[in-house]
């Protein structure tokens, strides 16, 4: 969801990662593909920002078409020797090899200032060495979708390729949530664990430094975090998770972030968006009041899907093909760009997306009106 900092890049630039040295053990690759740009909102609808967001995924509308041309990606299991890793906030994750460098690309969410300066970590506990650990999230794993989309899935791939003694780190929740609160709950933490079948296979580290003789981890080329989404074999594994039908859940809804921290959404769209939800038999659902297994079996019985951009629609990788969304979206935080993970992440599920970019234009009752009818009787574009 994030994206690498300027330090991280630099990092690179100069040769202070260790990546470039790590053995491969084994890999997935994907084929370059050519794929649906999303469904236009309305005629004319600008894509500037959109395809501008693209490009950091090195994917390219292709010219006089609708579609999109995504690159091969290669996702790579690598190993490590004598290796550290942290868990410290923010430095959850962080590998470190024998010679003190810091392997940057799988770290890319840390905070690196806090360790490249002096080549220090702050002062923290030292624990015992483990023989052999595969290490799947990252630095920002308290946000819903660094955890089950990055944390638990990786995990759940490497526990089909690792030898058994290998221990699979996690962080040791809620003890590593009482300071630093993530943004869901211990319930879901332990029933992501158990959905995945990892509830006995896992070590709850504790906060501090943590040596290996042997650690493994995913990445992957182009290096963009959100591309390991495009590989099928995690959508795999959400496929899986194995949670009871539930009649009683809509089939249309609207993810409200109303009450939230950051709506995403003004008091006066919210104000367009109720009559469209009425008129239309959307129903609104708050997802953080809802249990896992909840979550997914909404998701798995969509049919249709409003939403602002935001975490929950993570969800989406349990959404079947043909489920059609239309993300509500904006540019954060001083980017020139739109977030496109969650396109990326329909693009692999075959689902039909459409976006409104709420920079371009106020939300009108009547646009969001229009746009939901377009999204619902455009043809499959898959």
């Amino acid at each position: 969801m994030s994206e690498t900092t300027p330090q991280d890049a630099f990092s690179v630039a100069n040769g202070l990662s260790a990546f470039g040295k790590i053995s491969e053990q084994k890999a997935f690759q994907t084929n370059a593909q050519i794929l649906p740009l999303p469904i236009p909102a309305y005629d004319g609808q600008s894509e500037q920002t959109f395809n501008r967001g693209l490009s950091l995924y090195h994917a390219r509308p292709v010219a006089g078409t609708r579609t999109v041309s995504v690159p091969l990606t290669r996702l790579s299991l690598f190993t490590m020797e004598n290796a550290r890793f942290v868990l410290y906030p923010g430095l959850d994750g962080m590998i470190i090899d024998n010679k003190n460098h810091p392997v940057i690309e799988p770290s890319c969410f840390c905070q690196h200032d806090l360790y490249q300066h002096n080549r220090r970590l702050p002062d923290m506990p030292e624990h015992e060495e483990q023989e052999e650990v595969f290490l799947g999230f990252d630095a920002a794993w308290r946000n819903y979708y660094h955890w089950m989309l990055y944390g638990i899935s990786k995990t759940q791939i490497a526990s089909t390729l690792l030898p058994a003694h290998t221990r699979f780190v996690v962080p040791d929740m809620p003890k590593a949530g009482a300071t630093h609160h993530p943004a869901f709950t211990p319930e879901t933490f332990e029933t992501s664990l158990r959905l995945s079948g990892l509830q006995d296979r896992v070590f709850r580290a504790p906060e501090g430094v943590h040596r290996a003789r042997k650690l493994h981890f995913f990445w992957h080329a182009p290096t963009m975090p959100e591309l390991y989404l495009n590989f099928s074999e995690p959508h795999k594994h959400f496929d899986a998770m194995t949670v009871l039908h539930r009649p009683d859940l809509p089939t249309r809804f609207y993810v409200t972030r109303e009450g939230g921290h950051n709506s995403r959404i003004s008091p006066e769209e919210q104000a367009q968006i109720e009559p469209v939800l009425e008129r239309k038999g959307f129903e609104k659902v708050l997802l953080e009041k809802m249990e896992l297994e909840t979550l997914i079996a909404l998701f798995r019985q969509a049919e249709c899907i409003l939403a602002p951009h935001g975490a929950g629609l993570a969800n989406m990788v349990f959404a079947r093909p043909g489920t059609r969304l239309l993300e509500l979206n904006r540019k954060l935080d001083g980017q020139p760009h739109l977030r496109d993970c969650f396109y990326i992440i329909t693009l692999q599920r075959k689902q039909p997306y459409m976006v409104l970019d709420l920079d371009d234009q106020p939300l009108t009752s009547e646009m969001l009106d229009n746009a939901l009818t377009r999204l619902e009787n455009a043809p499959d574009p898959f």
